[in-house]
Protein backbone atom coordinates (compact mmCIF):
# COMPACT_ATOMS: atom_id res chain seq x y z
CA UNK A 1 0.00 0.00 0.00
CA UNK A 2 3.12 2.63 0.82
CA UNK A 3 3.93 1.88 -2.68
CA UNK A 4 1.07 3.49 -4.21
CA UNK A 5 0.42 6.61 -1.56
CA UNK A 6 1.66 7.96 1.26
CA UNK A 7 0.41 6.26 4.18
CA UNK A 8 0.11 8.14 8.14
CA UNK A 9 1.58 6.44 11.05
CA UNK A 10 -1.52 5.62 11.80
CA UNK A 11 -2.83 4.20 8.81
CA UNK A 12 0.32 2.18 8.67
CA UNK A 13 -0.69 1.17 12.30
CA UNK A 14 -3.42 0.20 11.23
CA UNK A 15 -2.42 -2.10 8.44
CA UNK A 16 -0.28 -4.12 10.35
CA UNK A 17 -3.28 -4.81 12.81
CA UNK A 18 -5.35 -5.83 10.12
CA UNK A 19 -2.33 -8.26 8.99
CA UNK A 20 -1.12 -9.50 12.23
CA UNK A 21 -3.22 -12.49 12.23
CA UNK A 22 -4.01 -14.29 9.11
CA UNK A 23 -5.71 -17.11 8.01
CA UNK A 24 -4.46 -20.10 6.43
CA UNK A 25 -6.45 -21.34 3.28
CA UNK A 26 -5.86 -24.59 0.97
CA UNK A 27 -5.40 -23.86 -3.05
CA UNK A 28 -9.34 -24.14 -4.68
CA UNK A 29 -10.38 -22.21 -1.84
CA UNK A 30 -13.34 -19.27 -2.97
CA UNK A 31 -12.68 -16.07 -1.61
CA UNK A 32 -15.31 -14.24 -3.11
CA UNK A 33 -18.39 -15.97 -4.79
CA UNK A 34 -19.50 -15.42 -8.59
CA UNK A 35 -21.62 -13.57 -8.40
CA UNK A 36 -21.00 -11.76 -5.58
CA UNK A 37 -21.92 -8.34 -6.03
CA UNK A 38 -20.25 -6.78 -2.43
CA UNK A 39 -17.33 -9.18 -1.59
CA UNK A 40 -16.24 -8.78 2.42
CA UNK A 41 -12.41 -6.97 2.35
CA UNK A 42 -9.86 -8.94 2.60
CA UNK A 43 -5.45 -9.08 1.74
CA UNK A 44 -3.78 -11.64 0.48
CA UNK A 45 -0.80 -11.81 2.44
CA UNK A 46 0.82 -14.46 1.17
CA UNK A 47 0.29 -16.86 -1.44
CA UNK A 48 -1.28 -16.80 -5.39
CA UNK A 49 -4.89 -16.02 -5.95
CA UNK A 50 -7.30 -15.39 -9.32
CA UNK A 51 -10.18 -13.93 -10.82
CA UNK A 52 -11.90 -16.12 -13.03
CA UNK A 53 -14.51 -17.15 -14.71
CA UNK A 54 -16.21 -20.40 -15.34
CA UNK A 55 -17.88 -21.59 -18.10
CA UNK A 56 -20.99 -24.02 -18.40
CA UNK A 57 -18.77 -26.90 -19.52
CA UNK A 58 -16.34 -26.46 -16.91
CA UNK A 59 -13.63 -24.74 -18.62
CA UNK A 60 -11.87 -21.27 -17.15
CA UNK A 61 -10.74 -18.48 -17.73
CA UNK A 62 -8.21 -16.24 -15.29
CA UNK A 63 -8.97 -12.92 -15.87
CA UNK A 64 -5.97 -11.55 -13.31
CA UNK A 65 -3.79 -13.19 -11.17
CA UNK A 66 -3.59 -11.91 -7.83
CA UNK A 67 0.12 -11.74 -5.79
CA UNK A 68 1.10 -11.35 -2.27
CA UNK A 69 -0.09 -7.80 -0.84
CA UNK A 70 -2.87 -7.65 -3.26
CA UNK A 71 -6.09 -6.53 -1.51
CA UNK A 72 -9.56 -8.26 -2.27
CA UNK A 73 -13.02 -6.60 -2.35
CA UNK A 74 -12.42 -3.19 -1.90
CA UNK A 75 -14.48 -1.36 -4.50
CA UNK A 76 -15.92 1.80 -2.98
CA UNK A 77 -18.04 2.36 -6.19
CA UNK A 78 -21.25 3.28 -5.35
CA UNK A 79 -22.44 -0.16 -6.92
CA UNK A 80 -19.82 -2.83 -6.70
CA UNK A 81 -19.06 -4.98 -9.99
CA UNK A 82 -18.74 -8.43 -10.28
CA UNK A 83 -16.15 -9.75 -12.18
CA UNK A 84 -16.51 -13.66 -11.38
CA UNK A 85 -15.13 -15.92 -8.38
CA UNK A 86 -11.79 -14.94 -6.70
CA UNK A 87 -9.77 -18.39 -5.68
CA UNK A 88 -6.93 -19.55 -4.46
CA UNK A 89 -4.09 -21.14 -7.02
CA UNK A 90 -1.60 -21.88 -4.12
CA UNK A 91 -2.21 -22.48 -0.50
CA UNK A 92 -2.27 -18.60 1.03
CA UNK A 93 -2.86 -16.61 4.03
CA UNK A 94 -5.39 -13.89 3.90
CA UNK A 95 -6.67 -11.58 6.54
CA UNK A 96 -10.07 -9.84 6.74
CA UNK A 97 -10.03 -6.28 5.89
CA UNK A 98 -13.24 -4.38 6.58
CA UNK A 99 -11.52 -2.55 9.14
CA UNK A 100 -9.03 -0.97 6.48
CA UNK A 101 -12.28 -0.19 3.88
CA UNK A 102 -13.78 1.88 6.93
CA UNK A 103 -11.01 3.73 7.29
CA UNK A 104 -10.40 4.25 3.60
CA UNK A 105 -14.17 5.72 3.42
CA UNK A 106 -13.84 7.79 5.72
CA UNK A 107 -12.97 11.61 4.57
CA UNK A 108 -9.45 12.97 5.01
CA UNK A 109 -8.24 16.57 6.42
CA UNK A 110 -9.38 18.86 4.99
CA UNK A 111 -12.97 17.47 3.56
CA UNK A 112 -12.00 17.46 -0.15
CA UNK A 113 -8.56 15.70 0.42
CA UNK A 114 -9.14 11.50 0.32
CA UNK A 115 -7.02 9.62 2.83
CA UNK A 116 -3.55 8.19 1.95
CA UNK A 117 -5.46 4.64 2.83
CA UNK A 118 -8.09 5.42 0.12
CA UNK A 119 -5.67 6.56 -2.63
CA UNK A 120 -3.90 3.82 -2.40
CA UNK A 121 -6.60 0.96 -2.66
CA UNK A 122 -7.51 3.79 -5.39
CA UNK A 123 -4.65 3.29 -7.19
CA UNK A 124 -4.39 -0.47 -6.74
CA UNK A 125 -7.70 -0.30 -8.37
CA UNK A 126 -6.23 0.91 -10.91
CA UNK A 127 -3.23 -0.59 -11.55
CA UNK A 128 -5.52 -3.81 -11.70
CA UNK A 129 -7.77 -1.73 -14.50
CA UNK A 130 -4.17 -1.71 -16.19
CA UNK A 131 -3.68 -5.42 -15.85
CA UNK A 132 -7.20 -6.61 -17.41
CA UNK A 133 -5.84 -4.38 -20.19
CA UNK A 134 -2.75 -5.96 -20.39
CA UNK A 135 -4.84 -9.68 -20.58
CA UNK A 136 -7.00 -8.47 -23.87
CA UNK A 137 -4.17 -7.36 -25.45
CA UNK A 138 -2.21 -10.83 -24.92
CA UNK A 139 -5.41 -12.66 -25.59
CA UNK A 140 -6.79 -10.59 -28.68
CA UNK A 141 -3.26 -9.85 -30.63
CA UNK A 142 -0.55 -12.10 -29.54
CA UNK A 143 0.86 -15.10 -30.10
CA UNK A 144 1.51 -18.13 -27.82
CA UNK A 145 5.35 -17.20 -27.26
CA UNK A 146 4.14 -13.59 -26.68
CA UNK A 147 2.07 -13.92 -24.17
CA UNK A 148 3.93 -15.74 -21.81
CA UNK A 149 6.64 -13.50 -22.80
CA UNK A 150 4.53 -11.15 -21.69
CA UNK A 151 2.96 -12.28 -19.07
CA UNK A 152 6.09 -13.58 -17.34
CA UNK A 153 7.81 -9.77 -17.61
CA UNK A 154 4.57 -8.93 -15.90
CA UNK A 155 4.54 -11.18 -12.93
CA UNK A 156 8.00 -9.74 -13.02
CA UNK A 157 7.24 -6.29 -12.24
CA UNK A 158 4.44 -6.97 -10.05
CA UNK A 159 6.32 -8.75 -7.50
CA UNK A 160 9.28 -6.41 -7.39
CA UNK A 161 7.26 -4.05 -6.09
CA UNK A 162 6.71 -6.25 -2.85
CA UNK A 163 10.39 -7.34 -2.68
CA UNK A 164 9.91 -10.50 -3.76
CA UNK A 165 12.04 -10.62 -7.16
CA UNK A 166 16.37 -11.06 -6.42
CA UNK A 167 18.18 -10.90 -9.71
CA UNK A 168 15.20 -11.97 -11.70
CA UNK A 169 14.53 -14.92 -9.87
CA UNK A 170 10.92 -15.02 -8.17
CA UNK A 171 8.58 -17.87 -6.77
CA UNK A 172 6.57 -19.85 -9.77
CA UNK A 173 4.18 -21.91 -8.39
CA UNK A 174 1.66 -22.33 -10.39
CA UNK A 175 1.13 -25.45 -12.97
CA UNK A 176 1.39 -25.21 -16.60
CA UNK A 177 -2.61 -25.48 -16.49
CA UNK A 178 -3.16 -22.70 -14.14
CA UNK A 179 -0.70 -20.70 -16.80
CA UNK A 180 -3.13 -22.33 -19.38
CA UNK A 181 -6.11 -20.80 -18.25
CA UNK A 182 -4.66 -17.66 -17.87
CA UNK A 183 -3.10 -17.23 -21.39
CA UNK A 184 -6.16 -19.17 -23.62
CA UNK A 185 -3.89 -22.26 -24.61
CA UNK A 186 -3.91 -25.40 -24.41
CA UNK A 187 -1.89 -27.39 -21.91
CA UNK A 188 0.07 -29.19 -24.60
CA UNK A 189 0.61 -25.59 -26.52
CA UNK A 190 1.90 -23.96 -23.01
CA UNK A 191 3.93 -26.65 -22.46
CA UNK A 192 5.71 -26.36 -25.81
CA UNK A 193 5.90 -22.80 -25.66
CA UNK A 194 7.80 -22.74 -22.33
CA UNK A 195 9.96 -25.72 -23.43
CA UNK A 196 10.94 -22.84 -26.39
CA UNK A 197 11.37 -20.11 -24.38
CA UNK A 198 14.43 -22.36 -22.25
CA UNK A 199 15.47 -23.56 -25.23
CA UNK A 200 16.12 -20.07 -26.78
CA UNK A 201 18.16 -18.95 -23.24
CA UNK A 202 15.53 -16.40 -22.30
CA UNK A 203 14.10 -18.28 -18.66
CA UNK A 204 15.21 -21.14 -16.49
CA UNK A 205 12.91 -22.73 -14.54
CA UNK A 206 13.65 -25.03 -11.58
CA UNK A 207 10.75 -26.46 -9.21
CA UNK A 208 9.19 -23.59 -7.90
CA UNK A 209 11.11 -20.67 -8.91
CA UNK A 210 11.75 -19.24 -12.19
CA UNK A 211 14.47 -17.09 -13.62
CA UNK A 212 13.95 -14.14 -16.26
CA UNK A 213 17.62 -14.63 -18.31
CA UNK A 214 17.53 -11.99 -20.57
CA UNK A 215 14.49 -9.31 -19.48
CA UNK A 216 15.26 -7.14 -22.34
CA UNK A 217 14.77 -9.91 -25.02
CA UNK A 218 11.75 -10.63 -23.71
CA UNK A 219 10.54 -6.85 -23.44
CA UNK A 220 11.21 -6.90 -27.04
CA UNK A 221 9.68 -10.60 -27.91
CA UNK A 222 6.08 -8.76 -26.01
CA UNK A 223 6.37 -5.26 -26.83
CA UNK A 224 6.38 -4.84 -22.99
CA UNK A 225 6.33 -1.62 -21.82
CA UNK A 226 5.42 -1.77 -17.93
CA UNK A 227 2.76 -0.06 -15.87
CA UNK A 228 4.99 3.21 -15.70
CA UNK A 229 6.17 2.92 -19.40
CA UNK A 230 9.22 1.87 -21.23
Amino acid sequence: MSGYARLTPDEEALLRQVTARPVAVPARAELVRDGEAAPRPQVLVEGWACRQRLLADGRRQIVVVLLPGDPIGFDLRRRSLSFGSVTTLTPALVCEAGALRERAASRGTPPDRETGLAAALRQAREMEEIWLVNQVVRLGRQTAYERVAHFLLELRERLAAVDRVQENRFSFPITQEVLADALGLSVVHMNRTMQQLRRDGLVEQRATAITLRDVPALASIADYAGAHGP
